[in-house]
């Protein structure tokens, strides 16, 4: 059996992207700059979620630089969640403690 990865301490983060182009694989690059790869999942074609200690407005700093004039993005703190369907990773938001 293997030992699970410690979490660490966070809160949940919905990064929700609108752009024409594949703004997610952009933004989860560069993520991996103030959050652990393991700490990123991808929700669907236009969203990540995120579990880090930032507030939401740094996470949004973070990404503003990728927008383009008519690209937006919202950045969520959330706890409680609902999910179906094999775009959301249960069992790696289960793990974080929600």
């Amino acid at each position: 059996m293997t030992t699970p990865e410690p979490i660490g301490a966070g809160t949940l983060k919905l990064i929700v992207l609108d752009a024409r182009r594949d703004l997610v694989a952009v933004a989860k690059a560069a993520l991996h700059a103030h959050v652990r790869p393991q700490d990123i999942r991808r929700a669907g074609a236009s969203a990540l979620i995120v579990y880090c200690t930032a507030a939401p407005s740094d996470v949004r700093d973070w990404l503003a630089p990728l927008l383009a004039e008519d690209e937006s993005a919202l950045v969520t703190e959330f706890e409680r969640w609902s999910a179906r369907g094999a775009a959301i990773d249960r069992r790696w938001m289960l793990r974080r403690g929600h």
